[in-house]
């Protein structure tokens, strides 16, 4: 009985191991999303650290010089980011809005 058991599991945890194995490779269209995906979060990022480094600026935690420098680069990011992300979207024939996650909102 425990050697069923035994040889259940072991068929099971080798399945599980090797099952990636079988799969077949990612089709493009896959390739596209992962990259979407990794540019809305890129997106994402900027926009945040802007609305950190605002936060900060307003609060006194950062010079004004260290708040333009900071700011003008982390606009940079977040307009190459939209820019690769129309890029993607318009190579994939989907529309930016019908696309892109829903709005964060701030508390």
């Amino acid at each position: 009985m425990i050697a069923a058991i035994t040889v259940g599991l072991a068929a099971a945890a080798a399945w599980y191991v090797l099952a990636p194995l079988w799969r077949a490779a990612p089709d493009e269209p896959h390739h596209e999303s992962v990259e979407r995906a990794r540019l809305v979060r890129e997106r994402e990022t900027a926009l945040r650290v802007l609305r950190d480094l605002a936060l900060d600026h307003t609060t006194g935690k950062m010079s004004d010089a260290d708040y333009e420098a900071l700011r003008a680069r982390q606009e940079a990011a977040a307009i190459e980011a939209l820019r690769r992300l129309d890029a993607v979207d318009a190579a994939s024939g989907a529309g930016a809005a019908a696309a892109s996650p829903p709005a964060v909102r701030e508390p």
